[in-house]
């Protein structure tokens, strides 16, 4: 949602703000820091709205030159002894973890990413961090929050009964000025009427003696005196409006600035979730700053308009407003005391006044509170409904007796030579395929699964492609799909650096296979960095696994492996490997499927701008894609009912047609 906030002067894209030198932490009041650059370049007019918290200690009145020269010193010296400093930021975590605040849980340690991004391309650190810190942080409401939110309620009706008095006080001082109006326009009339019979009687007495006079007014005939009262009325009841306006303008913003405190419990209903925050610091920025590019991400499933849509980032207004100790350093307290504010009232965090905000952006974050409201609506009402608690515990915890004996070896283990010993590679570097859950655990899960079936929950399928799936993310299970993925991440940084690195995020459901239902899956990649699918059974046959070349290859659509699926064991690529599921011929298979996602590698000129080549020639037939590909009717016939996609295709992309192409359209 960061085009909301687009103005008249926003720089092209690829501009960039002047960021602070590597190696020197530089405080906010300094001419050169991070942050006052970043006010120099806002390219935003939402966010030239929003105080900056960083120079709210600056003095209006010019200071003497050796009052100058002091300031200086001691912001030196400050920054000397406030620069990044690991055991003391070690330290309070340490004390964040031993006394949380009421919305702050699962208080992660500090560790550092194994890949970073450097002008577009992925790289190992080098030298001291970024360091990252993850926690989960709440919208629920505070007991103090809670008190307040009472008071103001109470205060509200107060002033909304002042308001009400106020518009009628009004509407009797607007009867009186119609009054008035009425009465003067009345005595004027008269005045008129007088003055024009005064004239005619005055011409009447006049000789005639052939010269034109003149007439005067007969002063006698026109009551002067009844028009000025009449007219003075008039302009006492405008006067009396006006105040009575501005009395009534006055109370109805402040019941309005009041009630806005008094709702903030219903737009914290919509965020009393623990989300799952991660905070970076660099060693060059904190405690100063933060980067406002990647300097707090939401690691999680969130619905809000005011978060980056792509990679989840905070947006530039977040970073001007965080809470500073004695206005100049920041705290991890602080940071995240400021994600708190933001999911009770992000307005009202940010210093924005409700009614500078474009309607637009309370249109977006009406849809967005909903949403959001929607999917926790459902994980609250399952919470109650499910099968097995063992799988919804918080914090998640797997159960060694779940998982195959050979794949929890090497998750104790971590190193590189055990996660090899159970993988069986089926295409060298691309499919790959281990043990993953034991059979009682299958039966387990699965019954968790028809059990959320039968509740008769709303369910959201995962893709336009699968029509009886569910997201295990929408209902509880995101915490337990979270401790998956942090024991598979070792491996997807042994096989693939990059893509495999970093993770952040991801999509993780249910596909489901059977007669009458989805029978099987067109070809087609994966929005995923890298792909992990589990079989769970139950019994069926058929429904195959068909690979073929990596998107942008020259092999893209060549048949490359067939794979058989077997309950409780994992097959794993790369999202952009191309495959599709035969269909089903007899029974029932569902699928666990894990995308997962990596921000810092999506923002890589490798993800961005991959390589693309001009196929080898034309594909096998098992590998075209009815909605993907341009030729699929030269090859196939269109399945019955998706006749539709004919001439919609994308791929080849013209630049890279083997020889002799031609579109089924032609």
């Amino acid at each position: 949602m960061g085009n909301l906030f687009s103005g008249g002067e926003s720089k092209a894209a690829g501009d960039r703000c002047p960021a602070s030198p590597k190696g020197a932490a530089v405080p906010p009041s300094a001419p050169d820091s991070s942050s006052a650059s970043a006010s120099a370049c806002a390219s935003s007019a939402c966010a030239a709205t929003v105080p900056d918290s960083s120079s709210a200690s600056a003095s209006a009145v010019p200071e003497s030159p050796a009052a100058s020269a002091a300031s200086t010193a001691s912001t030196a010296d400050e920054a000397k002894n406030s620069a990044f400093n690991l055991d003391a930021l070690r330290a309070e975590i340490e004390d964040i973890r031993a006394n949380p605040p009421p919305y702050v849980s699962q208080v992660g340690s500090l560790s550092i990413p194994t890949f970073i991004l450097e002008d577009d391309q992925l790289t190992k650190p080098s030298g001291q961090g970024p360091w990252d810190f993850t926690a989960a942080v709440s919208g629920a409401l505070t007991a103090e929050e809670e008190a307040a939110c009472e008071a103001a309620k109470a205060q509200a009706t107060e002033l909304r009964f002042s308001a009400r008095i106020a518009t009628q006080e009004l509407a009797r001082g607007e009867r009186k000025l119609a009054d008035a109006r009425k009465v003067f326009g009345e005595v004027e009339r008269r005045a008129g009427q007088e003055e024009e019979q005064g004239v005619r009687a005055l011409f009447r007495r006049l000789p005639s003696v052939g010269t034109w006079l003149v007439p005067q007014r007969d002063e006698a005939l026109v009551d002067d005196a009844a028009l000025e009262e009449a007219a003075s009325a008039v302009q006492a009841a405008e006067a009396e409006v006006q105040e009575l306006r501005e009395k009534e303008s006055q109370a109805l913003k402040e019941a309005r600035k009041v009630e806005r405190s008094a709702s903030r419990s219903k737009n914290a209903e919509a965020y009393a979730f623990p989300f799952r925050v991660r905070i970076r610091f660099e060693a060059s920025q904190w405690p100063f700053t933060l980067s406002d590019a990647d300097g707090v991400r939401f690691q999680c499933v969130i619905h809000h308009a005011l978060i980056d849509d792509d990679h989840h980032f905070m947006l530039e207004p977040f970073y001007k407003t965080l809470p500073r100790k004695d206005s100049v350093t920041l705290t991890v307290r602080g940071v995240l005391q400021a994600v708190h504010r933001f999911l009770v009232d992000p307005l009202e965090a940010w210093g924005i006044p409700e009614d500078s905000a474009p309607m637009r952006l309370h249109q977006e974050m009406a849809s967005n509170r909903q949403e959001n409201e929607r999917r926790l609506s459902t994980i609250r009402k399952y919470s109650k409904l499910v099968a097995h608690e063992e799988l919804f515990q918080t914090p998640a915890r797997w159960q060694a007796e779940w998982l195959d004996p050979a794949f929890w070896s090497a998750v104790q283990a971590g190193t590189p030579e055990a996660w090899r010993s159970i993988l069986t590679e089926h295409l060298p570097g691309e499919v790959f395929s281990f043990k993953v859950f034991t059979e009682d655990f299958c039966k387990t899960f699965v019954e968790e699964i028809f059990n959320f079936y039968d509740c008769g929950l709303p369910a959201r399928r995962p893709n336009s492609m699968n029509n009886y799936g569910i997201i295990l993310n929408e209902i509880g299970l995101e915490p337990m799909i979270d401790e998956l993925q942090r024991m598979l991440q070792p491996l997807g940084e042994l096989l693939w650096p990059g893509p495999g690195s970093v993770w952040d995020g991801h999509h993780c459901f249910i596909v489901r296979y059977r007669e009458n239902e989805d029978l099987g899956l067109d070809m087609h990649t994966d929005d995923s960095d890298v792909t992990f699918n589990i079989c769970l059974g139950l019994d069926f046959d058929g429904a195959g696994l068909q690979f073929c070349g990596l998107m942008g290859a020259g092999n893209h659509r060549k048949h490359t492996h067939t794979y058989k699926h077997v309950k409780g064991t994992c097959v794993c690529h790369l999202g952009r490997k191309r495959h599709g599921a035969d269909d089903i011929s007899s029974g029932e298979r569902l699928n666990l499927i894990l995308w997962n996602h990596s921000s810092t590698y999506r923002q890589s000129k490798e993800y961005n701008d991959p390589d693309y080549v001009k196929e080898e020639g034309p594909p096998d037939q098992v590998c075209v894609s009815y909605t993907h590909d341009r030729d699929y009717g030269n090859f196939k016939e269109y399945p019955k009912g998706k006749e539709r996609f004919k001439g919609r295709g994308w791929c080849p992309p013209k630049p890279y047609e083997y020889p002799g192409f031609k579109t089924d359209a032609d």
